[in-house]
């Protein structure tokens, strides 16, 4: 199998799309996307959740991702996610941009030789998205936290003011990177 497009099946990738051709991403059609792929109407309403690209979207561009043509929107690249609210959740909470998550996923990425056949990338790539992906659902946090010297803030006793979910000292690249790891 060469690294160029010929030999590639579509049919039978583990990321869909097509070798040199990565799509943008769109938070809307990823939802519409992933509705359909639960079997519901793309018009369903997700108020209260946002759709979360387990690859980000602003990845779209680096050189593995375009060299293995990543559909970035397929419904197997996201997952829902609820927004920051008082409700309890296992998931991880989202809300636009999260600098550290994709700093994580890049370094990851970066760390790949992009020399390599499109299939040894792609499995790669899918090994990476499974294992974010998990992190996610077990509710690795996205985010830095918005306390500011958290350790005055626990001796304080404010922490017992917050629901257990915003307690923790937020994403970390080292946290993602012992996740990734695992």
């Amino acid at each position: 199998m060469s690294g160029g497009r010929e030999g590639i099946d579509n049919a039978n990738r583990l990321i869909p799309g097509t070798p040199g051709n990565p799509t943008s991403g769109d938070p809307t059609k990823l939802g519409k996307n992933l509705l359909e792929s639960m079997g519901l109407p793309r018009s369903t309403s997700w108020k209260g959740y946002q759709a979360q690209h387990i690859i980000p979207s602003q990845l779209n561009k680096h050189p593995v991702i375009k060299k293995i043509g990543m559909e970035m929107n397929d419904s197997t690249n996201g997952i829902f996610l609820p927004i920051p609210s008082d409700d309890v959740s296992s998931l991880s909470r989202h809300r636009g941009f999260h600098s550290v998550y994709n700093n994580v996923v890049r370094k990851q990425l970066d760390k790949m030789d992009v020399n390599q056949d499109i299939a040894v990338l792609e499995k790669q790539v899918y090994e990476l998205q499974q294992k974010l992906n998990k992190g996610v659902e077990n509710g690795l946090p996205l985010y830095k936290t918005k306390i500011n010297n958290i350790e005055e803030f626990y001796k304080s006793g404010k922490n017992k003011n917050l629901p257990v979910w915003n307690r923790g000292g937020g994403a970390t690249e080292e946290l993602w990177e012992r996740w990734l790891s695992k």
